[in-house]
């Protein structure tokens, strides 16, 4: 598959619907639970650098959809329900289980997972399901 020939405007569309999944999760949502669960264990959370943070984990989120979208094309999936499918597999056979061993030797709240796990999970729903309709 070449690289050049992708859909890169779904791409940045799937990234930033990811991107925006998790400004919701973390400010809107479940950000006052998170952030106490953090301060239980000692973390202090840096409130400068706002910027670079938010651009980096757009760019990590970018990665995410592009590599997504390789597997899509891949696979051949071409119908939203599949690609929603692959995003629930993704968010829970990689970026959950990722988290899940960082989570166990780090002694980090459930909580604290529940919530971090969960953005991954629904993001790569989101990011799966654009990408398999906007193909």
């Amino acid at each position: 598959m070449n690289w050049m020939a992708m859909n890169w405007l779904a791409i940045i569309c799937a990234a930033a619907a990811y991107w925006v999944v998790g400004a919701i999760w973390y400010m809107a949502l479940f950000g006052k639970i998170w952030t106490a669960g953090l301060e239980q264990q000692g973390v202090r959370l840096q409130r400068g650098g706002m910027g670079a943070k938010m651009l980096g984990n757009f760019l990590c989120n970018f990665v995410a959809a592009a590599i997504m979208a390789r597997l899509i094309a891949r696979t051949g999936i071409t119908e939203i329900g599949y690609g929603l499918k692959l995003g629930a597999g993704v968010g829970l056979g990689f970026s959950a289980t990722a988290l899940t061993i960082q989570y166990l030797w780090e002694s980090k709240p459930f909580k604290v997972w529940v919530i971090d796990a969960s953005h991954h999970v629904v993001g790569c729903i989101v990011a799966g399901g654009i990408l398999a309709a906007w193909r």
